[in-house]
């Protein structure tokens, strides 16, 4: 047992030792970064490891070297992207300095790391000035997919310098014309039913908005639309229940005759003694079965505003039956069976309400219209 235990000991302290890497490997693929920032790590739990040691000293000058060719390549090839090179490499050398930094061991290795303060700071600026006026440029084509290159364009100049100039601004502005706004017509029933539609509505836009969250797409109710003045929709979504009904009832009868033998219906006296009578019992059984009926279509459209064309239209049907039962009977009521009586006993339930039977019958529209306007929707 001791020798099991010597030897998972062992195993576990040499994949501790293994896990801690020295950036040996790093430093031989030439990722000069990574081998330093392995190596700083190191060197704060084993200031003393020699390979550590080896591959800082190493691999810093190569890291540099590395990254100041970069720069100067971005600077002679002047690029459009050349502002966005200069600060991930102005950024790397100043990562690896504070690495440097918080680390005894590393410092006094690398007495003076190398910083670009002001220089990561002016490219920042023209990093951000660059990414600003190339947004503002793919916004003036007026177009929703330039509207959503715009929109990161400004994302960039905001991550380079927050709040540069009016970027703010213009994030909200991309976000808005790279953003396909559908309005969502609420359908319109009697007032006894409306509020049962609304229901039915909401819940479908609720579900809709979480299925596109993190999009570039926006349903608006009409409240919404007045609210944000938001009048240049790029669709309709129509939504009208046609042909509905609610509460038919349809009630049916059904008569059966029913019979228990060896039933005791008396007693009789032979030569003195008592004996019981035996007879058959009949009755007829009347069950009455009621069933109230449902049930309408949805008229789902889906209109392109600028054209006034249907781009999809598609009707979605459903229907719901409630049932109840119960019995009366004629005759003698020993013909029944423990269940039979207690049909008989039964009262007629009441019936839901006429909202609650219109919300019943839309479950399934539900279930067929969420899908296919989901999955409509997935393109945009």
């Amino acid at each position: 047992m001791k020798r099991t235990y010597y030897f998972l000991f062992t195993i576990i302290v040499v994949l501790l030792v293994s896990s801690c890497s020295s950036g040996h490997s790093a430093y031989k693929r030439g990722d000069y970064f990574k081998a330093c920032h392995e190596a700083i790590d190191h060197l704060k739990s084993s200031p003393n490891s020699d390979k550590s040691q080896f591959v800082l000293t190493k691999s810093y000058p190569l890291a540099i070297k590395t990254a100041t060719r970069e720069i100067e390549n971005a600077n002679i090839a002047n690029d459009p992207d050349k502002f966005d090179v200069l600060v991930y490499q102005y950024e790397r050398i100043s990562t690896l300095a504070n690495a440097i930094y918080a680390c005894p061991k590393a410092n006094q290795l690398i007495t003076a790391p190398v910083e670009y303060t002001r220089e990561l700071s002016d490219a920042k600026k023209m990093a951000a000035e660059s990414a600003y006026q190339r947004g503002i440029q793919a916004l003036n084509i007026g177009s929703v997919e330039q509207a959503r290159v715009a929109y990161q364009y400004f994302l960039n100049a905001n991550k380079y310098v927050y709040g540069y100039s009016d970027v703010l601004n213009k994030i909200e502005d991309a976000k808005y014309y790279a953003t396909y706004r559908i309005l969502v017509q609420k359908p319109l029933t009697s007032l006894k039913y409306q509020y049962s539609a609304d229901f039915f509505y909401n819940s479908l836009l609720s579900d809709l908005v979480k299925s596109t969250a993190n999009r570039f797409i926006r349903f608006y109710t009409p409240e919404e639309a007045s609210r944000e003045n938001m009048n240049d929709p790029h669709q309709f979504l129509i939504l009208d229940f046609q042909g509905f009904s609610v509460g038919n009832i349809r009630d049916s009868n059904t008569s059966v005759e029913v019979r228990r033998d060896s039933v005791v219906v008396g007693t009789v006296k032979v030569e003195g003694k008592t004996y019981n009578s035996y007879a058959t019992v009949k009755a007829t059984l009347i069950t009455i079965k009621r069933e109230i009926v449902s049930g309408g279509v949805l008229n789902v459209r889906i209109v392109d505003v600028k054209s006034s064309r249907n781009l999809q239209e598609r009707n979605f049907s459903g229907q719901f039956v409630w049932k109840d039962s119960w019995s009366s009977f004629k005759g003698d009521d020993r013909a029944l069976s423990s269940q039979q009586k207690d049909m008989c006993d039964r009262e007629p339930l009441i019936p839901p309400s006429q909202q609650d039977l219109f919300v019943e019958f839309t479950k399934p529209i539900y279930e067929q219209t969420f899908p296919y306007l989901k999955s409509f929707y997935s393109k945009y």
